[in-house]
């Protein structure tokens, strides 16, 4: 067969250097499955959205990510193929047609490799049976969650169970109904339920073997892995069961045929079983691993015909072919002679060429024939003819999957990319939502000003009244009234020395001096600045003033935009909102609250002037009235008579001038509120009538909405951003399977 190595040699060569490309078309696609999964869960997202049309969107990629993932799925069986190093022959066909008998001919096996036995089936697990120097298997075993999964759920469905265990203590406890032995109709649920009820109580003989690793080991005893337990077994009541953990097993070893080291026959269990997803098992593992099927069929005595199993069998390996389009290059029927008469032999002979190949030998499907118990004509009647076939057929084979599933690819993603865009255009209208957090930013802007307008006009009114009421500030005049009181105990008090000491340093003074006038003029410059500086006391009440305004207007912005202000209030809350303003750039609305906080409100520059005049006429020497001359103030002799009467008439001076002082004061009640109401009046104007008002205000709102309005301008910017991602996503998804189905076409 050195003829037919160098083909499968040059075969394996040529389907390597198609792997670099299914790579890059798996790559494509993954991508694409990724965006579209990102695309759904960004438009479950958009609750904002009608749910009918959420609903009808969800549904449609839905179906467009099963074309992927139907695409997906395609191209990594081609990988599979094109991945192998090996020529993949798998034997399927119903039980008791001699399949394991034709296995342990190719490969050399025996009974406790590859089991046989009479009238029930035997093989459980898939095997792939390889060409090697060694002696050996690989168990891949179940883990505890794949074995509920794969084997155990199936068994639920199938029987309509509600719920299906998630540990393997729940399935050891988990209560089974018991087979009906009454309906005849409920036969293959009581065949699921015995089989289902075995496992559980075997449990125990495989658990500790659901590691979901692998297991090396010899070939001998391999048996109980591989096989059901056989009737003698199941009678004996023994419950060893440990090819319930296996998932496959790969088996190698020296085949006894000359020239196949790169052939592998792959057992495939389950064609006819009653075990639930047997015959999806079949398929898949076909498509993923085989390049050819034998299908073995053998006359009995009560079935010497192709019958309805033998056609179910062929639809299914029809269905595994995919896109290949010759069946009988995939097919090859099997006539099994081991043990059968002449005559059965010939009528199925008869009848598949009749019933399969419409009376024509091979028309459709190549028919073979071998007796399966004898190795040597195997060899001679199966296997030579076999590779000499599929050496010539294998790479035309794999010619058509790689067209077939490209091709494919290709119309599935002109699909995609045709039915994304359409699909997302109103969803995806970054635009119109773009100028709705416009609009919405404009009329928040618009309402922040109207409402920072409301609250300073309930402040600037507040003031006006204070400046035009006709009554007393009674807060202002009990203020000027403490620090007459104040000036008076000063004064009762010897001029802030006491009495005593007063008079005592003005007899120490007086005599020396020859005179009082020295004595006198120091005193009453004394008083006179004292008093002007215990008036000055106003001033804590006008900061008290300045700060209830600026709390006022603090509280009026507080409303509308608190998180403008910090944590603090009154000044330091307004100080914090000019920063705001001026890293905002809107410097008209910062300028009106820095000249606001620079109104300044004191006794020195507000009142003082008005009462200086009663203040100045406190001096030693003055203008006589009637004459116009100088008049001495205060006369006295430089004695203890004089230094008393000096001290009364200092004393009444004193409380004339602060008197005359309060009364001036008290006239000037209203200015204090007049200040304030200017000040805070041309801030109001600055800040809402200024031509520039309106546009600061909404680069106010612009810079910070989602301070202001976290929730609306957060729901708005995430709907934008999912648009946005939506509109990137599709428009991605779209380019790429669009310049791919391009490809696709052209290599197609």
């Amino acid at each position: 067969m050195g003829e037919i190595s160098d083909r499968i040699e040059a075969l394996v060569a040529t389907r390597h250097d198609r792997l670099a490309e299914v790579d890059t078309e798996i790559s494509v696609w993954s991508d694409a499955e990724a965006g579209l999964i990102r695309i759904e869960e960004s438009l479950k997202a958009q609750t904002d959205q009608a749910e009918g049309a959420v609903s009808e969107e969800a549904a449609i990629l839905v179906r467009l990510r099963s074309e992927v993932a139907a695409t997906l799925e395609d191209l990594r069986t081609a990988r599979c193929r094109f991945a192998r190093t090996t020529i993949n022959i798998g034997v399927s066909g119903k039980a008791r047609v001699g399949k394991s008998t034709l296995l342990q001919s190719v490969s050399g096996l025996s009974d406790d490799q590859i089991p046989t036995g009479p009238h029930v089936p035997v093989t459980a697990v898939r095997s792939r049976i390889t060409q090697s120097d060694q002696r050996r298997v690989l168990l891949c075993m179940h883990s505890p969650e794949s074995f509920l999964a794969d084997v155990v759920a199936p068994y639920h469905h199938d029987l309509r169970l509600k719920g299906v265990p998630h540990t393997m203590e729940e399935f050891r406890r988990w209560t089974y109904p018991r087979p009906d032995t009454v309906d005849a109709s409920e036969h293959s649920d009581n065949a699921l339920l015995v089989s289902l009820l075995s496992m559980q109580a075997s449990l125990d003989s495989y658990a500790d073997l659901l590691t979901g690793g692998e297991i090396e080991r010899g070939l001998e005893g391999l048996r109980p892995f591989v096989a059901y337990p056989s009737r003698e077994e199941v009678s004996a009541g023994t419950a060893y069961r440990p090819h319930l953990a296996v998932r496959e097993a790969i088996i190698e070893s020296p085949f006894p045929h000359e020239d196949v080291s790169r052939l592998v026959v792959v057992d495939l269990p389950g064609l006819g079983e009653v075990a639930p997803g047997a015959e999806e098992r079949h398929v898949r593992d076909l498509r993923h691993d085989v390049d050819a099927v034998l299908l073995v069929v053998r006359p009995s005595s009560t079935a010497a015909y192709y019958t309805k199993a033998d056609d179910k069998a062929l639809k299914l390996l029809d269905k595994a072919r995919g896109h290949v389009r010759t069946p009988g290059h995939y097919v090859h029927f099997v006539i099994n002679h081991g043990g059968e008469s002449a005559g059965g032999i010939e009528a199925l002979r008869d009848d598949l060429r009749t019933r399969v190949n419409a009376s024509t030998d091979g028309a459709f499907y190549p028919v073979l024939e071998t007796n399966a118990i004898d190795p040597a004509a195997v060899s001679e009647t199966l296997l030579v003819p076999l590779l000499k076939s599929l050496s010539r057929t294998l790479p035309e084979m794999d010619d058509e999957v790689y067209s077939g599933v490209t091709a494919r690819a290709a119309s599935a993603a002109h699909h995609i990319s045709q039915t994304l865009p359409r699909l997302l255009a109103d969803r995806a209208g970054v635009d119109e939502l773009a100028h709705l957090e416009q609009e919405l930013l404009q009329q928040r802007a618009t309402e922040l000003r109207w409402k920072a307008d409301q609250g300073l006009r309930a402040v600037v009114e507040e003031l006006w009244r204070a400046a035009h009421r006709d009554g007393v500030d009674e807060r202002y005049t009990n203020a000027v009234e403490a620090v007459f009181d104040e000036v008076r105990a000063w004064t009762e008090d010897g001029f802030g020395k006491g009495t005593a000491r007063w008079q005592e340093e003005a007899l120490l003074r007086m005599p020396t001096e020859r005179a009082t006038s020295p004595f006198l003029v120091e005193e009453m410059h004394r008083v006179r600045v004292e008093v002007t500086r215990r008036f000055r006391a106003l001033d804590d009440f006008f900061n008290e003033q300045l700060a209830r305004t600026w709390d006022d207007i603090a509280e009026a912005f507080r409303g509308p935009c608190a998180p403008l202000l910090g944590e603090t209030t009154g000044e330091q809350a307004l100080h914090h909102l000019e920063g705001r303003l001026r890293a905002s750039s809107c410097p008209v609305l910062a300028d009106a609250v820095r000249d606001l906080l620079q109104t300044r409100l004191d006794y020195r520059t507000h009142l003082h002037p008005r009462v200086r005049e009663e203040l100045d006429g406190f001096s030693f020497e003055g203008v006589d009235p009637d004459t116009g001359r100088p008049k001495v103030a205060l006369l006295a002799p430089a004695d203890e008579t004089g230094v008393e009467l000096l001290e009364q008439q200092l004393r009444e001076r004193t409380h004339k001038a602060a008197f005359e002082t309060m009364v001036a004061l008290q006239r000037e009640a209203v200015l204090p509120a007049l200040v304030l109401y200017a000040a805070v009046k041309q801030f109001e104007d600055e800040l809402i009538l200024s031509a520039d008002s309106r546009r600061e205000f909404l680069r106010l709102a612009r810079s910070h909405r989602d301070v202001l309005w976290p929730d609306e301008f957060g729901r708005l910017e995430a709907s934008v951003k999912r648009a946005r991602d939506l509109a990137d996503l599709a428009h991605g998804v779209g380019e790429a399977l669009a310049r791919h189905a391009v490809r696709g076409g052209e290599g197609a």
